[in-house]
């Protein structure tokens, strides 16, 4: 065995060690109620959704799901085996084993686009990025789309380079493509639109011929995956369903903003038109746009902005945010008595490093990508995925998680551009 696989397995070790110790130390779930946020929602529908036998006075009606299926079924089948405790830590070991894969898919992202040392920066990158090892934690689809997103990326990227030597279309590769996109676009329905992009590089980077080859591998397996739950909410429920539901709901949201849906639903009744036909939300939306367009942009523009600066995950520990603290400091205090009280606020180390970490794979990704301009044919399709997220959340609601699956795509090109920075021995294939 090499040294460079020693080290590959050796941070995959370490990664996946950390995401076990996270995931098992969190506090038992002994029931949906006390689940808190999200989770709660998402066990008790993935139970329902595959049938399972939901709690004395609980119901829930799947009828009208909005969300798709990929997550809920996820959850759902360790529940139709076990006791809620342990269902749950299972579904927690296995998010922490995909999100160790995911860090292998990063290697691979990596080792790909400039040699497998840049490879093993990108893994050490992702693999100790206290987010991402959180996030694996917590019951929420980000862990299982994020797994799907690099799995996709590494194949196609690998039949990107594949088409560029050897000037053939591999159609198993692109299938996998289709199908880990259409997996992941049942787990998040916001990446419906995202092949297109895939669709215009193909397109710009090869031979008409092979680009065509390709185009209707990928998209043909993409419709076959995305159309199951089409179909059977046509079969069962008799509603047509792309993806998932709920557009207009947050493009209303990302209008007006977001303080619960009980403060939503009233504001909707001020807003949407009292003879309005189709999506209420909708409706509602452009009444507010069209009162007042410059207001709505600057929401829209701040939302983001914002959503980009706070690390995700944060919201995890206790006490006041670090930010609004530090914020403080500077524009009211800026004392050393001051400083001190921001240093001894809850959980000031860990979230700390939450920001430490987060801006330098902002600062070091947008470095990486100008690193590996030159690799441009195989580093687009990743920028291009930033590009996506970030234009969708400026037009919907937008939160550190909703840009989350952007910041991995940083984290990797930080760990490419510390690469060219400390290349060591062996010379890397940044402009070849």
């Amino acid at each position: 065995m090499t040294t460079h696989r020693r080290w590959v397995l050796a941070l995959l070790a370490i990664g996946l060690i950390l995401r076990l110790a996270n995931g098992l130390s969190q506090p038992p779930f002994t029931s949906y109620a006390g689940t808190g946020g999200d989770n709660g929602w998402y066990l008790l529908n993935g139970l329902a959704l595959l049938g399972g036998r939901l709690p004395e006075g609980i119901q829930v009606d799947i009828s009208s799901l909005q969300p798709p299926p990929g997550y809920l079924i996820f959850v759902g089948i360790p529940q139709l085996f076990l006791p809620l405790p342990q269902a749950v830590q299972v579904i927690l070991v296995l998010q922490a084993v995909l999100s160790t894969a995911t860090c292998y898919f990063a290697y691979l992202i990596g080792s790909e686009i400039a040699g497998q040392r840049a490879g093993l920066f990108a893994l050490a990158v992702l693999a100790f990025s206290p987010a991402f090892i959180l996030e694996s934690g917590q019951v929420v689809t980000e862990t299982l789309y994020l797994f799907l997103i690099a799995a996709a990326f590494m194949f196609y990227i690998a039949a990107i380079k594949q088409m560029q030597t050897t000037s053939k279309a591999d159609p198993f590769k692109f299938a996998l493509v289709g199908a880990l996109l259409g997996l992941a676009t049942l787990t998040r329905a916001v990446l419906l639109l995202f092949p297109l992009g895939l669709i215009v590089h193909l397109v710009i980077v090869q031979h008409p011929s092979r680009a065509l080859r390709a185009i209707l591998t990928l998209i043909v397996v993409f419709a076959l995956v995305v159309s199951t739950w089409t179909i059977y909410n046509l079969a069962r429920w008799q509603r047509f369903v792309l993806a998932g539901e709920g557009f207009g709901g947050f493009l209303y949201a990302g209008v007006v903003g977001w303080e619960g849906p009980y403060a939503l639903d009233a504001q909707l009744e001020q807003d949407a038109s009292p003879d309005a036909e189709g999506d209420v939300y909708l409706d509602a939306a452009a009444n507010v746009i069209g009162r007042d367009l410059p207001a709505y942009v600057q929401r829209r523009f701040g939302e983001l902005i914002g959503a980009y600066l706070q690390p995700h995950n944060t919201p995890l520990f206790p006490g006041e945010s670090l930010r609004v603290l530090a914020q403080t400091w500077l524009t009211q205090d800026r004392s050393l008595a001051g400083l001190g009280r921001l240093i001894e606020g809850d959980a000031f180390l860990p979230k700390l490093a939450l920001y430490i970490v987060h801006f330098g794979a902002l600062l070091f990704g947008t470095l990486g990508m100008w690193t590996t301009r030159r690799k441009w044919r195989l580093t687009l399709p990743l920028i291009g995925f930033v590009a996506y997220v970030t234009l969708v959340h400026l037009l919907l609601y937008a939160l550190p998680r909703y840009v989350f699956p952007a910041i991995m795509i940083w984290h990797i090109f930080a760990g490419l551009w510390l690469a060219a920075r400390f290349p060591g021995k062996t010379r890397l294939e940044f402009n070849q």
